[in-house]
């Protein structure tokens, strides 16, 4: 089958692999669209050769395993590529994303492939039936909703709260997309403009000015002089975190919903937070019950998540999709494999 494997100086070679083996008590997936998404690109240069990336993953059903029941060949299905124990501290806790089977579990070989085999544990946890009226592009956006889902519900946002978000890629324009619906008023900011004026379009977001010069008089208007109730970091977690301190209101919260490039060390003023009582928090991932909030989010359109796909592309086609990614011409590039 083909697929695209990634070398560790970060190429890319769209060729033949062997097509996956059936999983006791699973399913093969013949995979009809699968997103790039900016975990992805981060582990462009960092991941062994033949690595097949990808995990926003849609498709259908070939075959099944004796026994498997849950789905039949010929089911339109999207499916997350983690699942957590419910068992261990981390699950006990909320922290699933931190649960060790979380972290070992995954779809095989990756979504950048026609065909993927999906574990019956899968199927069973993080995988939903495609409806009629849902493409399975749109479908496949289930899996980064479900991360923000959760960032929200770790949040716990109340209803009138002023929210920043920062950043405007894919999960920035989610998050003020799901501050929204929970009550909030959200501001938003990005290096380019059109992202906010899309965010106030689509979601009702405030957009914030640009330039530094008029940011901090704008949050302070905004806010009666407090500042934000909390500011979410989506994009640039590590240059923008002295920012986000700056914006945010004493006893407020920060939100990490970015990471930096591994080794990378981030200065900050300590006292910034320790003596404003500011919540610095961070949110990693999704969980089963918040993939199911955010499945039924886009099945009943109370969140419209299709404006973010810019881009269809054919498998053979992802260098295209990241370079419209990098260049900020793309929120989202869903690779269909069946495309020509």
């Amino acid at each position: 089958m083909k697929a695209v494997t990634a070398d560790p100086s970060g190429g890319l070679h769209y060729s033949e692999i062997p097509a996956p083996a059936l999983p006791e008590g699973g399913a093969l997936l013949r995979v009809t669209a699968v997103g790039i998404c900016g975990s992805d690109l981060v582990k462009l240069g960092h991941s062994p050769a033949g690595t097949v990336l990808g995990h926003e993953v849609a498709g259908v059903i070939t075959e099944t395993a004796p026994g498997f029941t849950r789905f039949s060949p010929g089911d339109r299905v999207t499916t997350a590529h983690h699942i957590p124990c419910g068992q261990c501290v981390y699950c006990s806790g909320g922290n699933e994303s931190q649960c060790r089977q979380f972290r070992e579990t995954n779809l095989v070989p990756g979504g950048w492939a026609e065909t993927i085999a999906v574990s019956g544990a899968h199927l069973n946890a993080v995988a939903f039936a495609i409806p009629d009226d849902m493409e399975d592009a749109v479908a496949s956006l289930t899996e980064p909703l479900g991360c923000c889902v959760r960032a929200i519900r770790r949040s716990e946002v109340k209803p009138g709260e002023k929210i920043a978000v920062i950043g405007l890629g894919p999960v920035g324009m989610m998050l003020a997309a799901l501050y929204r619906h929970a009550g909030a008023e959200v501001f938003v900011l990005d290096r380019i403009a059109k992202r906010m004026e899309e965010a106030a379009a689509w979601y009702g977001a405030l957009p914030l000015p640009a330039e530094p010069s008029g940011l901090s008089e704008a949050a302070r208007s905004a806010t009666g002089g407090f500042g934000f109730d909390q500011v979410v970091l989506a994009a640039g977690a590590g240059p923008t975190l002295t920012l986000a301190l700056d914006l945010v209101r004493r006893g407020g919260k920060v939100h990490l919903f970015s990471g930096t490039p591994e080794g990378e060390l981030t200065r900050f003023d300590l006292n910034a937070i320790y003596k404003r009582e500011v919540t610095l928090f961070s949110t990693y991932s999704s969980s089963p019950r918040d993939l199911a909030v955010a499945f039924d989010l886009i099945a009943t359109r109370k969140i419209a998540c299709e404006n973010l796909i810019s881009k269809r592309l054919p498998l053979s086609r992802v260098e295209e999709g990241i370079r419209a990614i990098r260049s900020g011409d793309a929120y989202k590039v869903v690779l269909e494999p069946g495309r020509s």
